[in-house]
């Protein structure tokens, strides 16, 4: 018969004395570094540090940063004591210091006034922003290595915020897009893929990350085109685009259908972007088909990460 340890939680403290000196150059370099970050996947947002320790007024706020698919600004708010009304009325400041778009509050115990005060603001507050109440633990098993955990404790509700749309806000393209990426981001969960969880938006594209910066996965929908599509996504790097280059031949044999290469070109905003797709054919509106065509995206954004991300990491 198997043997099991027991989870034994850690004080924080014992890893982080001091929460500008440690903790917040820590979170800032996990969230820099590729994958991505255990903040990052529990707030399935793809995250790009602004700033540390940015001036807002006659304070500072931990950490600035913004959401690398639309640029929504984000404030970090730590400590590693438990929450009070010190941190709950610095972290409202100073996201309207910033005009800020989502709030997170980190910290390893929440009481519950604290916890509700952020779940009230959520639900009253208006569309467009997020507040996120995140548990700090650290767990280890006997002598095994410390496990960082950072559980939500509370959360925008993706139900209410629909439902507290004004009527007719969304175009119907838009409300399909945005059930199929909840079909589609729902699925990602269910088959404890490679792939993140990421919150579905109604865009037309879903991104992922794949372990390098400037580089991601992007899922697309092109509904009056009847296509979707799955796509390496190269960001002001044609260096690298050329690398791929030059293995493309063993690349495109992996694959079990056309791969299209576009060579790096210039965006509205000035930055190159080149990208390598695969795409199928698809009636998204037939939403009877949704399950054929998340599996299909499910196996084509697995492959993209097969064969695309070794090479990656070795450029």
């Amino acid at each position: 018969m198997p043997e099991f340890g027991s989870l034994e939680s850690q004080e924080v403290r014992s890893y982080w004395e001091h929460e500008a000196d440690d903790f917040t150059p820590w979170l800032a370099a996990e969230i820099r570094a590729e994958p991505a970050s255990k903040l990052e996947e529990a707030l399935e947002l793809d995250l790009a540090v602004l700033e540390e320790e940015k001036s807002v007024g006659r304070y500072n706020v931990d950490i600035f940063a913004e959401v690398v698919d639309d640029n929504r600004k984000v404030i970090i708010e730590n400590q590693l004591g438990s929450s009070d009304h010190d941190h709950l009325g610095k972290s409202i400041a100073y996201a309207s210091g910033v005009d800020a778009d989502i709030i997170v509050w980190i910290a390893p115990r929440f009481y519950d006034e604290h916890r509700d005060a952020m779940q009230w603001l959520n639900e009253n507050s208006r569309e467009g922003v997020d507040l996120f109440a995140i548990r700090l633990e650290v767990w280890r098993i006997g002598d095994s290595e410390p496990a960082v955990r950072l559980n939500p404790v509370a959360e925008p509700s993706e139900w209410k915020e629909k439902a507290q749309r004004p009527q007719n806000e969304l175009s119907d393209t838009e409300t399909l897009r945005e059930e199929y990426w909840t079909t589609f981001r729902n699925r990602i969960e269910e088959e404890n893929s490679v792939l993140s969880a990421r919150k579905p938006f109604p865009d037309y594209y879903y991104n992922n990350p794949i372990g390098k910066a400037g580089v991601e996965l992007q899922f697309t929908i092109k509904a009056t085109e009847n296509e979707l599509g799955v796509a390496l996504v190269i960001r002001d790097d044609a260096e690298l685009y050329q690398h791929l280059v030059g293995d493309r031949e063993a690349i495109d044999s992996q694959f079990g259908q056309e791969v299209v290469w576009e060579e790096p070109e210039e965006t509205r905003a000035g930055k190159a972007r080149s990208k390598i797709t695969v795409t199928k054919h698809a009636e998204v509106q037939d939403e009877a088909r949704w399950d054929e065509y998340t599996e299909w995206m499910l196996q084509a954004g697995e492959q993209f990460h097969h064969v695309f991300y070794d090479r990656l990491q070795v450029y």
